[in-house]
């Protein structure tokens, strides 16, 4: 007789303990492996997405920051490299020069050109954040320094060259809101200008429809040259076609 079955079954049977208890044969435990580094769960993805942006808008703004004070830079230290070569109206010129150079780099050029005498004068005064009348309280010395041939003493030089330095140091550069402000009065001092101009040259027995300012800039420049024609030639009468 074969006891190879009769063996495997007492194999299989429960074993007793030395107490007495039966045991059971366990399988050995299977343990998950351990998660990986990889793939990355959703939430360092956003979390590593926002700080690349907030790197790339602060360097944005850095640069931008940088880039809108380097004419204020260069312009400070020309006025600091000839404060002590130049002297007299010389060096009250190189000061106005400069000033009117950086002003370009940050407000617009077609008002710049415009602006002379007491109206320059007026602009810096009004882009200054204090908002004092430093200019154009000082506008007779500006005045007699720049464009009369007489002595500057040394003393004045060196009082309008320190004005100009403070404006470029506290003034610049300029908000958008003193930008905008800026370009507003500009217009506001043309379009005074363009119906002064059309004022004078325009009869006053003119019908309503006929007093009306022109539109066109063709217009306009017909009527400043016969404004030119007549201050040139008083005595003539003008032709019928005359607005």
């Amino acid at each position: 007789m074969n006891n190879a079955p009769l063996s495997a079954i007492s194999q299989a049977q429960p074993t007793l303990s030395e107490s007495g208890s039966q045991t059971l044969p366990l399988a050995p435990l299977h343990l998950p492996a351990e998660p990986g580094l990889w793939p990355i769960a959703w939430g360092w993805w956003a979390c590593a997405a926002i700080l690349i942006l907030a790197i790339i808008i602060a360097l944005t703004i850095a640069s931008r920051y940088k880039k809108r004070r380097l004419a204020k830079k260069a312009a400070l230290r020309l006025l600091a490299q000839n404060s002590n070569k130049q002297q007299g109206q010389k060096k009250v010129a190189t000061a106005n020069d400069l000033l009117r150079q950086v002003c370009l780099s940050y407000y617009p050029r077609p008002m710049l050109a415009s602006l002379h005498g007491e109206r320059w004068y007026t602009f810096l005064d009004e882009q200054h954040p204090s908002n004092k009348n430093n200019f154009q309280a000082n506008q007779q010395d500006w005045q007699t320094a720049l464009y009369k041939k007489q002595e500057v003493s040394q003393e004045l030089a060196d009082q309008l060259y320190k004005q100009v330095e403070e404006w470029i140091t506290q003034s610049l550069p300029p908000s958008k809101k003193k930008i905008k402000a800026a370009q507003q009065a500009f217009k506001q001092s043309a379009t005074d200008l363009n119906d002064g101009v059309v004022s004078a040259v325009r009869p006053a027995n003119q019908s309503p429809k006929a007093r009306q300012a022109p539109k066109s800039l063709i217009e306009k420049e017909r009527i400043l040259n016969k404004l030119e024609s007549k201050i040139q030639n008083p005595t003539d009468k003008g032709s019928k076609d005359d607005v």
